[in-house]
């Protein structure tokens, strides 16, 4: 009994709790400042962290390996006045595989080296680096650009790997700070839309609230519809059009307890 009485108690706590949370969210979005927007910087931070971390991760497990495995294959490498003197009338090829090659999904693409010619016939290449004598042909999603070797330059045999961790580091800056920035832009902008949205749902409750209070109860809608699809999605479950109806029926449940214009002047 005494086991009991505690459960009774612990229930009696946790619905108390929710409770009160609920309370608060009612309370700042109904009485709260602003758009929200701190709640999404805060998350678009938190998301760009996470993207940091795994760029981090990725390079640092497959990227570098990768790399330096591409490095043991082709160099030394001599370019004097714009032209590969070392080695001379040599063909390579090499498959540059990010993670494990028997991995089906492992991203690849091709590397080439080909000091026999001074060019390539562009048609048909897959895509991956193509070295010639004389330039450098990049080819990626369908488009090729080519680069004309110019002055020299020596990369000879040896580990590469402080080089290319130092590349993964870059890339995990720029990854956080451009992913930080892009995802609040995004973020804002699909918060926008669901707070036009927000006009619909309201109008089923008869009920008005001006255009920063829907920013606020749209910004955390979507931020918690956002976190539960993305533990979902590490099971493969996604839906474009779920996440909408999900997002809409956080407005409506709190709209539900939220009072109208009407009704919070009354009080």
């Amino acid at each position: 009994m005494l086991f009991a009485g505690n459960d009774y108690i612990k229930r009696t706590d946790i619905i108390i709790n929710e409770s009160k949370a609920m309370e608060k969210i009612i309370n700042y979005i109904s009485r709260g400042q602003g758009l929200g927007i701190k709640f999404l910087l805060l998350f678009s931070l938190i998301v760009a962290v996470f993207y940091a971390i795994g760029t981090k991760f990725a390079g640092d497990q497959f990227f570098v390996p990768a790399a330096q495995k591409a490095a043991d294959a082709f160099l030394p490498i001599r370019i004097e006045d714009g032209v590969v003197t070392e080695p001379q009338n040599t063909v390579k090829n090499y498959t540059f595989v990010l993670g494990e090659e028997k991995v089906p999904d492992a991203e690849s693409f091709n590397l080439t080296m080909d000091t026999t010619v001074d060019s390539l016939d562009t048609s048909g290449l897959k895509e991956g680096l193509y070295l010639t004598r004389r330039a450098l042909y990049v080819v990626q999603r369908n488009q090729t650009r080519v680069y004309e070797l110019e002055d020299s330059s020596y990369f000879p045999q040896g580990d590469y790997t402080d080089t290319f961790h130092s590349v993964v580091n870059w890339a995990v800056v720029f990854v956080g700070l451009f992913g930080f920035v892009a995802f609040f832009i995004l973020y804002f902008i699909v918060v926008i839309f669901y707070a036009t949205c927000s006009y619909i749902v309201s109008a089923i409750f008869r009920k008005q609230y001006d255009f920063d209070l829907r920013m606020r109860l749209s910004t955390l809608a979507f931020i918690a519809t956002n976190v539960v699809f993305t533990v979902l999605g590490w099971f493969g479950f996604s839906s474009n059009l779920i996440f909408l109806l999900a997002v809409l029926a956080l407005q409506a449940l709190v709209i539900k307890e939220l009072p109208g214009k009407q009704a919070q002047a009354a009080q």
